[in-house]
């Protein structure tokens, strides 16, 4: 269970912003922390004792949430706001995520088409890739 240390917010690491949306999914999960517009694509989270699994590292459900948050902002800073799904999320687990580090996802969208955006990227803590990750994102306007 989550303790109030755990659950205290951090300021935003340099560079990047608190999510606005603290009430969704997304904010229970996070808090996510974005890169501030005219950087590259970023969203990020400090990894708490709730973000575990049961042997004490990062729990892939986590580091999931946060390859699809990342898919969302890589695509929405190439094309702008949209509203769309997600329709793919593939991952490959390369390495263990700390608790208690800053955990960041980036990358490229690699191909936009009228209603199908297609990204992957990287999930890094301390300059040590965690997880690799593609996806597809349906536009729905």
């Amino acid at each position: 269970m989550a303790t109030d240390k755990d659950i205290a917010q951090h300021e935003a690491p340099e560079g990047w912003a608190p999510q606005s949306h603290r009430e969704t999914f997304s904010g229970h999960a996070g808090p996510f922390y974005f890169r501030k517009e005219g950087a590259p694509a970023g969203v990020g989270f400090f990894s708490k004792s709730h973000h575990a699994n049961m042997a004490g590292i990062v729990h892939g459900g986590a580091l999931l949430t946060l390859a699809d948050m990342a898919l969302w902002d890589i695509c929405r800073r190439e094309i702008g706001v949209f509203k769309g799904v997600t329709v793919t999320l593939n991952a490959e687990f390369v390495g263990a995520g700390p608790v208690g580090a800053f955990i960041e996802a980036t990358g490229e969208m690699v191909k936009s088409g009228r209603k199908m955006l297609f990204a992957r990227g990287i999930v890094s803590a301390d300059g040590e890739t965690l997880m690799s990750f593609s996806g597809t994102l349906k536009r729905l306007d």
